[in-house]
């Protein structure tokens, strides 16, 4: 017996979540076929509001690839272990008995490539009766607040980013095959966005690997460390609870996240795939 595609809504339904950033978006099926149309009118919402998140979803990984293919080439992780059957979605899992999570710090995704991630989507398969939310930060409203004698200062300024190796990940997510040395890649602190235009800062987690082209490790952290904790006022951020069958997708051009590790003694399984982006310049 066939099946019977519906058609999508002719109008999305859009809730903002905060006035820092962020929006529902309801009465749309990913498990269908997606048109031209309902995919602009739903990409458009993801640059006005810099992430989207839908809920009540029952999708496949087959499925949420071809949702994700909407936005371009999904990206490789280098450093991660995807599902045996299908390349680009990696199953972000935390055990009951595990006391970290994967990516716990302010981040943006792939800034160590020469061409960071687009977007990254996340669903949720197994979530915790409560904690486990992931925060978001507006870079665009964050790099609009500072002064223009900041703006200035920090207008060509450049970071360098590697890949941590050394970073911990759950055995389930590390590659069977041997990894690639990472390289370290160079950005702009001030990026402008290839859709809107619109500046923003293009910041990652202080540590080690991340520093100001042309300044040691000690002379580039007060400022960037000023410029995280900037950017990551709760007037520039919004909060998502996680639900089984809600997805979110975010553009990491400019939009920091942050997972929060508050559900110890609880499974977390999440399904992530990451879009290939642009070259920074």
């Amino acid at each position: 017996m066939s099946t019977v595609l519906k058609p999508q809504p002719a109008a999305l339904d859009i809730r903002p979540l905060t006035g820092g950033m962020g929006a529902e978006i309801h009465g749309v099926d990913l498990s269908l076929k997606m048109d031209d149309a309902t995919f602009g009118a739903i990409n458009q919402v993801l640059l006005d509001h810099g992430v989207i998140f839908f809920r009540g979803q029952n999708i496949t990984p087959t499925q949420q690839l071809a949702f994700a293919r909407h936005w371009g080439e999904i990206h490789l992780h280098p450093h991660m272990r995807c599902l045996p059957d299908h390349p680009g979605v990696i199953e972000i899992l935390k055990k009951e008995d595990d006391t970290t999570v994967f990516g716990a710090n302010w981040h943006t995704d792939q800034m160590f490539t020469p061409t960071p991630a687009r977007v990254t989507m996340l669903y949720a398969k197994q979530v915790p009766p409560v904690g486990g939310d992931t925060l978001f930060a507006n870079l665009t409203k964050a790099y609009d607040a500072l002064s223009d004698g900041m703006k200035t200062m920090i207008a060509d300024l450049r970071t360098l980013s590697i890949y941590d190796k050394k970073k911990k990940r759950p055995a389930a997510m590390t590659p069977t095959a041997p990894e690639i040395d990472p390289e370290p890649y160079e950005h702009p602190l001030v990026r402008h966005h290839p859709e809107t235009g619109r500046k923003a800062l293009y910041l990652c987690h202080i540590g080690i690997t991340y520093q100001i082209v042309g300044m040691t490790p000690e002379e580039s952290r007060p400022l960037l460390l000023f410029l995280m904790n900037h950017a990551t006022q709760p007037e520039f951020t919004c909060r998502f609870r996680w639900e089984v069958g809600s997805m979110a997708v975010w553009d990491n051009r400019r939009a920091l996240h942050y997972p929060v590790n508050d559900y110890y003694g609880y499974r977390r399984v999440m399904h992530r795939i990451t879009v290939k982006g642009e070259h920074t310049y």
